[in-house]
């Protein structure tokens, strides 16, 4: 659990981290059902943890819920001389799935808190855009309410308060 502060809002984060390994892979699936935002992680002196991203892709498309927010991390920047996946390759991957990126170092903590603030910023703005429309849809509601209670008071009445609802 962390505390990050974006825009001034206060917003307390829970994070599991699987580190990728496969005997996780089970109750991965479980997590994916309440996730708001997920880091796909890559060791950029691993081309086959590159590779594995794809499938991480698929089960976050089948087991996450709609609309959860993708950010794709390229780790380990620190070791450019053992660097296997360029820059390049993972921002174009990134693009292809319409996630933003970032190459970051868990060892020097090179992007480490912007990547997180830019997660917890996409997870925001997709609740304010749901809160929004909730908050919308109550308004509409609460004045039809009110438009119907209106027109079921007996004439003469509607301003007086004596009238009886019981």
């Amino acid at each position: 659990m962390k505390t990050i502060e974006v825009d001034g809002i206060k917003v307390r984060i829970q994070i599991w981290d699987t580190a990728g390994q496969e005997r996780y892979q089970t109750i991965t699936k479980q997590y994916y059902r309440r996730a708001q935002g997920i880091f796909l992680v890559y060791d950029i002196s691993s081309e086959r943890s590159y590779q594995h991203i794809m499938k991480w892709v698929s089960d976050v498309d089948e087991y996450a819920p709609e609309g959860v927010q993708k950010i794709l991390i390229g780790n380990k920047a620190d070791e450019e001389q053992k660097r296997q996946v360029g820059r390049e390759q993972g921002q174009q991957l990134a693009k292809e799935y319409g996630m933003d990126f970032y190459e970051t170092s868990a060892c020097t903590n090179l992007n480490i808190k912007e990547s997180f603030t830019r997660l917890t910023e996409l997870v925001l703005r997709a609740h304010r855009k749901e809160l929004e429309g909730l908050r919308v849809r109550a308004g509409q509601e609460l004045a039809l309410a009110e438009l119907e209670e209106e027109e079921g008071k007996p004439e003469g009445l509607a301003n007086s308060s004596k009238a009886c609802w019981c």
